[in-house]
């Protein structure tokens, strides 16, 4: 048997220098075998076993192999092929595909001067751009040259024949693989300026047709065939995907409004609303373009909100691929992880369909997770993932689905094996989203080499301020803001501005403090919601406080209308009040009379028995007398029982409900509050009024009884003494 190890200089080195995994092997290679751990003592020994391994070379942060273990291996150097070498192999390959029975004549003799010029631009670039701590992805192979020549030989001959075309691909190509990665904008305008400078030299008089501005190529910009009758059942309708340089940005960003529509509609639980300003519709196209291509995966590194997941998952809707990403939970391990790889399997490799498996930084809850990512980006395959009875049953589906595509091909357990996991990797395309804040990213980049070389990289740089404002604008377009158009375009300005000025604080904070804080472009999405909610609140609180403004001035003009109404009738009722009072004084008076001239009669009579007759007589003539004047002063009393009846329970609750009644009505009040018997306020003057002070809280209390109104009009006049009329004459005579 003969067993190969990849990477074998990865194992961690622990304290005492020495590689655990890497022990176990030199073990095995100098004793021919282990010790038992069921039965201690008992030696297993292991029979024709011939082992090799590969390794990148140490250094730049990757470890070596112990000397123990590397004196028991031969060591080859595997170095580069010669630049002839390189430039025969993609010659063949391009010159092959670009014939002239495909092509036009000046496509197809441009291309073997493009073979050289990108040998020798990938060199300088390779020379130039050498990997630091900070841009330790900065590793190129001969993975980029294969990656290059991929996408130019993706082309077909109606969307590139003339020369112009050809060096736009080849300068997209280019950028999409080798300059996406850079981290700065100095180092992709070296990367322009350097391309330039190679063509010129190698292109001569074509270099005329070098493209002055950066192109881009895509291949979703078709519409679906529309069917016919006539039409077979095995003719797809499915959009063409031609890979074909886009118009203009405009086209693409209705293209892709579109697919967001449908990806709204036909995906559920998954509501996208993303604004495609430029750079975020140059991310989606490279994204596209690296899930559009066999085996394409992709890294994309930036910080949270910058809109990678959601840029990957309408990606692969526009692909027609499905995505997939795990459900992260507590008790989720290695076990979970395995499972969910089964499944991707099964769909990209036995059911034949594109699969985008969305994997975050935030989503590795084990280290042991990248192990898995990193054997399917190296080769495509993880050891024992299915088991002997599960990987029947795929031979057994897949037997029908090999006969079909490869006749030829005997179906073996060896041939359906690399067959399944050939067609796996083609349509199972992983999508990296990591965030370069901290260490993490780049010791998992050093431990775990697969993440780099087996992905193409995209980074997110900075939002632009045309971006952020095209942002501030996408979320406050549709809020109603009280203002003017022109007020309402400078605070979507000064929205940007903010997101910009605190970034720049967090820089100016890290040079004089060096503490990193971040503000990302998810911060400004989440300053954007919390401004429409904290708006939205302070609208509805102030109409919330107009309406009950506009109603207690409304309540306010009601009662006023209502003490100026009072005020006339208080008048006109206090001048019936005080005519009935005069009638009735008048009344009282003569009564008074009456009953006096009564008593001494009554006393002569007593005194005067012997004149008894003439006595009568003369009692019976006064007393008729007396019954006349009674009779007269009757009619007066009615009717100021009558004024008295047209005072209504609601004049009464009004009064009684004033804060600050007028004066006259007080002493009116206190006049009833002596007739009722009530107690009244000791006698003081009251210099505002130039008269006593009135005893209005006793007021309130008569007021308060609900048969205050019966009492009044019911009042038994009788009861009316000397003292009465006594007290209340000087509130008779107040002006």
């Amino acid at each position: 048997m003969t067993v190969f190890i990849d990477d074998i200089n990865m194992p961690v080195i622990n304290e005492w220098g020495d590689q655990i995994t890497n022990e176990i092997v030199r073990q095995m290679i100098e004793q021919r075998g282990f010790y038992s751990l069921d039965r201690p003592g008992d030696f297993s020994t292991i029979m024709d076993i011939q082992m090799l391994s590969a390794m990148i070379h140490p250094g730049g942060g990757r470890n070596d192999i112990p000397n123990r273990l590397k004196r028991h291996l031969s060591i080859f150097n595997c170095t580069l092929p010669s630049n002839n070498s390189i430039d025969q192999i993609f010659k063949s390959i391009g010159v092959g595909y670009f014939s002239p029975s495909r092509f036009e004549e000046d496509v197809v003799q441009i291309i073997p001067l493009l073979v050289p010029l990108t040998r020798v631009f990938w060199q300088n670039v390779k020379i130039k751009m050498l990997p630091t701590p900070a841009n330790f992805h900065y590793v190129f192979n001969l993975r980029d040259l294969s990656r290059i020549w991929e996408g130019v030989l993706k082309v077909k001959s109606e969307e590139c024949n003339t020369v112009d075309q050809v060096l736009k691909l080849w300068c997209h190509e280019c950028t999409r693989v080798i300059a996406d990665r850079f981290t700065v904008e100095k180092d992709k305008i070296w990367f322009l300026t350097r391309m330039r400078i190679d063509a010129e030299f190698y292109l001569e008089e074509l270099y005329d047709h070098f493209p002055e501005e950066a192109s881009y190529w895509v291949d979703f910009l078709r519409d679906a065939p529309e069917p016919m009758e006539d039409d077979d059942e095995d003719i797809s309708l499915e959009p063409p995907k031609i890979y074909e340089e886009i118009p203009s940005f405009e086209f693409v960003r209705s293209k892709v409004m579109f697919f967001m529509s449908q990806f709204n509609e036909y995906i559920r639980g998954l509501n996208m609303d993303l604004v495609f300003f430029s750079d975020a519709l140059k991310h989606l196209m490279i994204i596209s373009r690296i899930l559009s291509n066999p085996r394409g995966n992709a890294l994309l590194v930036g910080v949270g909100g910058s809109g990678k997941q959601s840029l990957t998952r309408l990606a692969s809707f526009i692909a027609g691929y499905k995505f997939f990403q795990i459900t992260l939970t507590r008790s989720y391990n290695t076990g979970n992880l395995t499972d969910d790889l089964k499944f991707m399997y099964r769909t990209s490799g036995l059911e034949g369909s594109g699969m985008t498996f969305i994997f975050t930084d935030n989503e590795i809850k084990e280290e042991s997770f990248l192990e898995f990512i990193n054997n399917i980006l190296s080769s495509g395959e993880i050891a024992n993932l299915f088991a002997k009875d599960e990987m029947d049953e795929i031979y057994n589906e897949l037997i029908p689905i090999m006969k079909k595509q490869q006749p030829r091909r005997p179906p073996t357990q060896e041939n359906l094996y690399d067959f399944f996991i050939t067609r796996a990797r083609s349509n199972l395309h992983i999508a990296l989203c990591f965030s370069p804040v901290g260490e993490k990213f780049r010791l998992r980049s050093l431990k775990f080499p697969g993440l780099i070389s087996g992905c193409i990289i995209d980074w997110f740089q900075k939002w632009p301020i045309d971006a952020c404002v095209a942002v501030s604008r996408h979320y406050l377009g549709e809020l109603e803001l009280i203002c003017s158009d022109k007020v309402k375009d400078q605070v979507v300005d000064i929205m940007s501005w903010i997101h910009e000025s605190v970034q720049d604080a967090c820089f100016s904070y890290y040079d004089r403090f060096r503490r990193l804080t971040f503000v990302t472009p998810k911060s400004l999405i989440a300053f954007l919601e919390s401004y429409k909610i904290l708006y939205k609140q302070k609208q509805n609180h102030i109409v919330i406080m107009s309406e009950r403004m506009s109603s207690g001035l409304d309540k306010l003009d009601e009662a006023g209308a209502s003490v100026s109404v009072l005020k006339k009738d208080l008048v006109e009722m206090n001048k019936v009040i005080a005519l009935a009072t005069s009638e009735a004084e008048e009344v009282l008076a003569t009564v008074e009379q009456s009953k006096g001239a009564a008593e001494i009669v009554k006393v002569e009579v007593a005194q005067k028995k012997g004149s008894a007759e003439v006595l009568v007589k003369n009692i019976s003539a006064v007393k008729q007398v007396a019954e006349a004047k009674l009779e007269k002063a009757l009619p007066a009393l009615e009717e100021a029982e009558a004024a008295l009846k047209t005072i209504k329970a609601a004049d009464i609750a009004t009064v009684r409900k004033l804060g600050k009644p007028p004066y006259l009505i007080t002493l009116i009040m206190d006049c009833v509050c002596i007739l009722f018997r009530r107690q009244i306020k000791p006698i003081r003057p009251d210099t505002e009024k130039t008269f006593i002070q009135s005893s209005w809280d006793e007021s309130l209390k008569v007021m308060s009884d609900t048969s205050f109104l019966r009492k009044i009009v019911e009042y038994p006049t009788d009861l009316i003494n000397a003292e009465m009329v006594d007290m209340m004459i000087p509130y008779f005579q107040y002006p």
